[in-house]
C-alpha cells in the first residue's frame, strides 16, 4: 500500500472513522501545504474543481481502498469498515513518526471545524483554488483573477507529474485547450491515457484534441538511449514526417488560433520531444511564438 494510502486511512481513523467527503479532501490538501508533506513528490496535488481544492488521484485511490475493503463510500461521506478498521489503524501506524505527527497536527487543528468553517478557512488563504467553486456564499469577495493566455505556440510534457498537479500548472498557465499530439496516447501513469486525460480535462472546462497523424509511431521510437539518439529520430521527423502532414498541420495551426493551447506529449525535456520540432513548424506556418511551460 502507498504511504498516501496510508495517511488516508490514519485521517479517517484519527477523525473517528466517518468524515464528509468535502473535509477529508480539505484535510488532505492542508496536509500537502502546511506540513512535511508539502515536499513529498508523490503525495496528491490538487487542482480548483466545484468545492474549491481537489485532487482526482485521491479519489481514485479511494476507491481502491473501497474495493480493498477499507473503506465504504456512504455518499457524503467516506468511513472505515468496522470488520477491517484494526487492519486500517496496523496500516496507519506503518507510516514513518513524522508523517504521523502530521496527521495528527491537521487533524487536531481543522478537523473539528466543521464543513462550512474548514472550506471557508481553505478559501480564505488559498482563494486560487476557490476560483472554480460552486459554493459561493464560502468563496472570498477578492479571488485572484482567472488568467487567460495570450495567443501563442505552447508546448509542456507530462512527465514527473501527477494528473492533478499538471492540469492546475495548465490552468494557472492561462491555458484553455489540450492538444495531445502523442500517437498512442496510453499511459500507465493514471490520468494521461487518452480517456482518462479527456474527461478529467473537460470537466475542468478545458478542450481536448488528439492529432495522432502529429505523433512519431512506436515503431519509431527503438533504440532511444541516449540524447544524440533522439536527435537523429528529431531530424527524421522534422525532415521526413512533417511534410507529409500539411493538413494535420493546418488542422492544429486552426485550434492554436481559436484559444490559448498546449502542445501535449511526455518527455519533460523539449529537446526529447518532437513537440518541440512540431512547434517550430506551427510557429513559423502561423506567426505564433513559441512558449515551453
Amino acid at each position: 500500500m502507498l504511504t498516501r494510502q496510508k495517511v488516508v486511512l490514519m485521517l479517517l481513523d484519527q477523525l473517528g472513522g466517518t468524515v464528509r467527503r468535502i473535509e477529508l479532501v480539505k484535510l488532505a490538501f492542508l496536509l500537502r501545504h502546511e506540513t512535511v508533506f508539502r515536499d513529498a513528490h508523490t503525495f496528491y496535488d490538487f487542482v480548483p474543481y466545484k468545492f474549491g481544492p481537489f485532487s482526482f488521484a485521491l479519489y481514485r485511490e479511494l476507491q481502491a481502498l473501497e474495493r480493498d475493503g477499507y473503506v465504504t463510500d456512504n455518499e457524503e461521506s467516506f468511513s472505515l469498515r468496522g470488520a477491517t478498521r484494526h487492519l486500517a489503524h496496523e496500516k496507519a501506524e506503518e507510516l514513518p513518526w513524522l508523517d504521523q505527527c502530521a496527521v495528527k497536527t491537521v487533524v487536531s487543528t481543522y478537523g473539528r471545524m466543521g464543513k462550512d468553517l474548514l472550506v471557508k478557512d481553505v478559501y480564505s488563504r488559498y482563494p486560487w483554488f476557490a476560483t472554480r467553486s460552486e459554493l459561493r456564499h464560502l468563496v472570498p469577495a477578492q479571488l485572484p483573477p482567472v488568467a487567460r493566455a495570450d495567443l501563442a505556440v505552447y508546448t509542456v510534457g507530462y512527465e514527473g507529474r501527477s494528473v492533478d498537479g499538471f492540469l492546475d500548472h495548465l490552468l494557472r498557465s492561462g491555458m484553455q485547450a489540450i492538444l495531445d499530439v502523442r500517437a498512442n496516447p496510453i499511459s500507465r501513469k493514471y490520468g494521461f491515457a487518452k480517456r482518462s486525460l479527456s474527461e478529467i480535462a473537460e470537466k475542468l472546462g478545458l478542450a481536448y484534441h488528439h492529432l495522432p497523424e502529429l505523433g512519431i509511431p512506436s515503431e519509431q521510437r527503438g533504440g532511444l538511449d541516449d540524447f544524440d539518439s533522439y536527435q537523429r529520430l528529431l531530424e527524421r521527423y522534422q525532415n521526413e514526417m512533417l511534410p507529409r502532414q500539411t493538413t494535420e498541420i493546418d488542422r492544429l495551426i486552426r485550434l492554436l488560433h481559436q484559444r490559448p493551447s498546449v502542445l501535449v506529449c511526455v518527455e519533460k525535456d523539449v529537446r526529447q520531444c518532437h513537440r518541440g520540432r512540431l512547434a517550430q513548424a506551427a510557429s513559423a506556418k502561423s506567426d505564433l511564438p513559441i512558449i515551453h511551460l
